[in-house]
C-alpha cells in the first residue's frame, strides 16, 4: 500500500512538472479585424495643410492614393525648387493628429535628401507653443511631442542653402514614429 501510494504521489509530481513544460509555443485562434485606411483617417493621422493657409498655397504636402506626399518643388502650378543662398520655411507643412484613445508620443526621422554641407534641413513640430526639433544637419535631435487623444501638432520644415549648394533633385522618406505613453 505504501509502495503504491508513493508511486501515485511520484506520478502526480512528475505529471505536474511535465504539464509546466508541456509546450514551447501555442496558437490560439480568435476573430479579429483590421482596417487599413488613408493616412488622414488612421489612428495617428497625417493631414496636409489647408491650401488656403499662408505658406501652403502651393500644396507642398498633399494626399495621393491615401498617402501623404511632400513635393517641395511645387510652386504656382509648376515645378520649381529652392535656390542656393536662400532660406525657405514651411510653418505648417502638415499636421499629426492622435485619433486613438491613448496618449501618444511622436517624433519624425528622415532618410534621404543626401548630405550637402551647403544645405541644412530643420524638421520638427510644435508641442503647444514650444518648437521641438527632430532633425538638423548639424546634429540629429531627438525631440518628441506628446499628444493626448484628439490633440494635433503642426509639423514645420525649414531649408537653408548656402551659395554653391548642389543643384540636384533629391528624394527622402519622412517617418512618423508614434508610441503609446503609459498612464501615470
Amino acid at each position: 500500500m505504501k509502495k503504491s501510494l508513493l508511486m501515485v504521489v511520484a506520478m502526480l509530481a512528475l505529471s505536474t512538472v511535465m504539464a509546466a513544460f508541456a509546450f514551447s509555443s501555442a496558437t490560439i485562434k480568435n476573430d479579429g479585424s483590421l482596417t487599413v485606411s488613408s493616412t488622414d483617417d488612421s489612428l495617428v493621422s497625417l493631414i496636409p495643410a489647408d491650401e488656403t493657409a499662408v505658406g501652403s498655397k502651393d500644396g507642398a504636402a498633399f494626399l495621393e492614393d491615401g498617402e501623404l506626399k511632400i513635393d517641395l518643388a511645387k510652386g504656382n502650378g509648376d515645378t520649381f525648387g529652392v535656390q542656393g543662398d536662400s532660406y525657405y520655411k514651411w510653418n505648417n507643412l502638415f499636421t499629426v493628429k492622435n485619433n486613438s484613445k491613448e496618449t501618444v508620443e511622436f517624433n519624425i526621422t528622415k532618410d534621404g535628401w543626401g548630405y550637402d554641407t551647403k544645405a541644412n534641413i530643420y524638421l520638427g513640430a510644435f508641442d503647444g507653443d514650444v518648437k521641438k526639433e527632430f532633425y538638423n544637419r548639424s546634429n540629429g535631435k531627438n525631440g518628441k511631442v506628446t499628444l493626448a487623444p484628439g490633440e494635433e501638432s503642426v509639423v514645420y520644415l525649414e531649408i537653408e542653402t548656402e551659395t554653391g549648394a548642389k543643384m540636384v533633385t533629391r528624394n527622402a522618406t519622412l517617418t512618423v514614429n508614434a508610441t503609446a505613453v503609459p498612464a501615470q
